[in-house]
């Protein structure tokens, strides 16, 4: 009886001790941990957005296609954000349903709060080259307030 509680004790310590093992920041795979949680792959690109009543700044404003990007989107406004990635300039998108631009959005991160950062992940494909595509946040009154940013995407 008292091999058995021990086995079972060693045991239960053994996954204790793996488990708190697991939280390492080497990684196999050659990701690369990033501030504010999840990994990047190498060769990912990381790009630091800004967000803020009523304006967006990025690190980068000519991205390449084929390279993945880490969007890191903070949200150093007093007021609820989002960020999206349009294809091109969309204008004024006010008679359209939040559904539809979805839809229409390359890459987003959905409602961002004010101190909140939130990430995500995008390659421009091949056939982004030579365009204009726009960083927006369509949440109401926002994009005509000045949320917007135009980029390129070269050759």
């Amino acid at each position: 009886m008292k091999r058995l509680f021990f086995l079972s004790v060693s045991s239960v310590l053994l996954i204790l001790f793996l488990v708190g093992c697991g939280g390492s920041a080497t990684t196999s795979g050659g990701s690369t941990p990033t501030p504010g949680g999840g990994m990047t792959m190498p060769g990912t690109q990381r790009v630091e957005i800004t967000e803020n009543e009523f304006t967006i700044t990025s690190s980068v404003s000519t991205f390449t296609a084929g390279v993945p990007y880490h969007f890191m989107v903070k949200n150093a406004g007093q007021t609820t954000h989002e960020f999206m990635i349009m294809p091109k300039d969309e204008g004024s998108m006010g008679h359209m349903s939040m559904d539809h631009m979805d839809g229409m959005a390359l890459a987003e991160t959905g409602d961002i709060n004010p101190g909140e950062t939130k990430t995500v992940e995008y390659t421009f494909p091949d056939s982004t080259k030579a365009t204009h595509p726009q960083f927006v946040c369509y949440l109401q009154g926002h994009y005509d307030a000045g949320m917007k940013l135009n980029v390129n995407v070269g050759q």
